[in-house]
């Protein structure tokens, strides 16, 4: 699909969601990402939603409509009010029902970090490189109160090669991963919540490094090796070319656990 084609299939489907009597033919459901900031007062009541620059007006308006009856709590710090910002991303659904589209909630995370500007990148080991060799190393870490990484893990790695001797992937992937950790350890976080005035952050995170080895289009769905996202026309773009020797960390950075949680799940649920 082209991105004019996508433009006009998500345009079609946005009209339909706002004005579901305009909706007169049938689109395949889409899968949408959407990042905003919600306020939550000292009660843990929603009392505001701010989208991303990035979200369409109109679907922004959608979601904040959706979420101001949320209320949530503060597993980490239970006894702390919660009163403060915290950062939102939600993988919705655009369903189509009788008389129009509706958004359904896939998932939903709040209080994710994100990774400061100047943190290194992990190099691309140039022998892996000139082999053609590629990969995606999927990486948990742990988070301490100032943002930085106390330990890094690899959650999963995929190797993508021509090759087809798995002792030498093996050993690729080790080269992979161990790049990725080298970086990983020096990195930085900004908070994504405040609670009471209080930077607070998620004990530990998933963020995805893509070794691209080649010119060529490349699907960034990667849920294969554990990554919880589907791709967002706006987000980051699908099947897109990356330039021979480009490393990747992926900005969306996925809370193991959000630092608030609903006191009744939204997930499953139509906004």
């Amino acid at each position: 699909m082209t991105k004019g084609t996508l433009g006009g299939w998500l345009a079609l489907v946005l009209s339909c969601l706002v004005n579901p009597a305009s909706a007169q033919q049938e689109v395949a459901s889409l899968h949408l990402e959407v990042t905003g900031t919600l306020q939550v007062d000292g009660l843990g009541a929603v009392s505001g939603f701010k989208a991303d620059p990035q979200v369409p007006a109109a679907l922004a308006g959608l979601v904040a409509r959706g979420v101001a009856q949320w209320n949530f709590t503060s597993p980490l710090h239970k006894e702390r009010a919660i009163d403060g910002d915290t950062n939102v991303r939600l993988a919705l659904e655009a369903v189509l029902l009788q008389g129009g589209y509706r958004l359904r909630v896939m998932d939903a995370w709040f209080g994710a970090p994100a990774l400061v500007s100047d943190a290194p990148v992990p190099d691309y080991p140039r022998v892996l490189l000139e082999a053609r060799a590629g990969a995606r190393v999927l990486l948990q870490l742990r988070i301490d109160a100032s943002g930085h990484v106390a330990e890094a893990a690899v959650k999963d790695t995929a190797v993508l090669t021509h090759i087809k001797n798995e002792a030498i992937i093996g050993k690729w992937r080790e080269r992979f991963e161990q790049s990725s950790l080298d970086a990983a350890r020096f990195w930085t976080f900004v908070p994504g919540s405040t609670q009471g005035a209080i930077d607070v952050y998620p004990e530990q995170v998933l963020v995805l490094v893509t070794f691209w080895p080649h010119e060529t289009k490349g699907n960034t769905s990667y849920r294969h090796i554990g990554w919880p996202l589907e791709t967002s026309p706006w987000a980051i773009h699908n099947k897109t070319t990356l330039s021979p020797g480009t490393v990747r960390v992926d900005p969306r950075v996925i809370p193991l656990e959000s630092t608030l949680q609903l006191k009744t799940s939204a997930v499953g649920n139509f906004l």
